[in-house]
């Protein structure tokens, strides 16, 4: 990215059709599954999906899209983006301009944009998380996704550049999964998770785990579903919350990686942290012996919660033997006593902000 600059360095141009054979030849096309939902409201978007680009930087598009609020066609532009840049990676050299990493930017961009997208304590514009994610976040700041070409035109002062991505944009966009569910609780745009809405992921099917500065557990941190570990991450870093379990046999819902038992952090107290995001959830004390929709008004994409009153184990110091919150993401299935695969399809927050 070279922002405020109308020059682009020719590697980009050098690697791109090279780059584009080898995508066209050797990647299977990727797609998710529509799904049709219920009022989206609030002049939300659906977030979008991807074809032809690299099936490992497929997930990373999509959640950076969801993350910011990038709408259909956010994780296709994210794609084209990072072609046009780097061949996907391909090319990380540093440009004349001193653009550098996976999306090319410029030290004071990257400084006012950057983040650390894994969890790893570092912003590293050579990590493909930390620069795609950092990439959604300036073109979001930029007008996107009401104003893609306005947003295409900050990234680099060009209108070639905004062709070009345009271009390529619409050979990865591909079908989309959408806002499946929408709460009746208003409209508002927090920055970070939107709790109003849900959407519907296919993929990636797979585990990650938890960074290990949120873990109290024992042993090595837990995973949980890689679709909703960036919600797992938000929620605890919001709300100063750290995990006991997540992915383990034995709990209800655990084993399939879409729960979490959740302590305050050290020094921090229950009404403030637990309460706090239990309530934000949809819990309320009327709902404890349930847990679950439609008795509890949870967020759309929240399946239970297990918190005072549920029973002898859910609940703070005052109200349980073994103190703690549960939360689990709603999935194709709900949950297992073992371990299990991941889901067909999990629900999580989009992205705001």
């Amino acid at each position: 990215m070279r922002v405020g600059e109308g020059r682009f360095s020719l590697a980009a141009v050098a690697i791109a059709l090279p780059v584009l054979a080898i995508v066209v030849a050797i990647l299977a096309a990727v797609s998710f599954a529509a799904v049709f939902g219920s009022s989206i409201g609030c002049g939300a978007e659906p977030a979008g999906s991807v074809e032809g680009a690299p099936a490992r930087l497929i997930p990373i598009y999509q959640q950076a899209s969801a993350r910011y609020g990038l709408g259909a066609r956010g994780p296709s532009i994210l794609a084209a983006v990072n072609w046009v840049e780097t061949g996907f990676g391909s090319n990380l050299g540093v440009s004349s301009a001193e653009a550098e990493g996976w999306m090319q930017f410029l030290p004071s961009s990257w400084e006012a944009y950057g983040v650390d997208a894994n969890g790893d304590g570092v912003k590293d514009p050579y990590d493909p998380w930390d620069a795609i994610f950092a990439a959604a976040r300036l073109l979001r700041a930029s007008g996107a996704p009401g104003d893609w070409h306005g947003a295409l035109f900050s990234y680099n002062h060009a209108e070639w550049y905004v062709e070009k991505v345009e271009r390529a944009a619409g050979r990865f966009g591909g079908p989309t999964n959408e806002v499946v569910s929408s709460s009746a609780l208003g409209c508002g745009t927090p920055a970070g998770a939107d709790l109003e809405q849900a959407i519907r992921l296919f993929s990636p099917r797979s585990f990650k785990a938890l960074p290990a500065r949120l873990w109290v557990g024992e042993g090595p941190p837990e995973p949980v579903d890689a679709r909703i570990w960036p919600d797992a991450v938000w929620l605890l870093e919001s709300y100063d919350l750290r995990v006991t379990a997540a992915r383990e046999s034995g709990h209800n819902t655990h084993g399939d990686g879409t729960a979490m038992d959740l302590v305050p952090l050290a020094g921090h107290g229950w009404g403030q942290t637990a309460l706090r995001a239990a309530t934000d959830l949809g819990w309320t004390p009327g709902c404890a012996a349930s847990g679950t929709a439609p008795v509890c008004p949870l967020a759309p994409a929240i399946q239970f919660i297990g918190y005072n009153g549920y029973d002898e184990h859910h609940g703070d110091p005052a109200h349980s033997s073994s103190p703690h919150l549960h939360v689990s993401w709603k999935s194709s299935e709900y949950g297992c006593p073992g371990l299990c695969p991941p889901r067909e399809w999990v629900e999580v927050f989009p992205w705001s902000g």
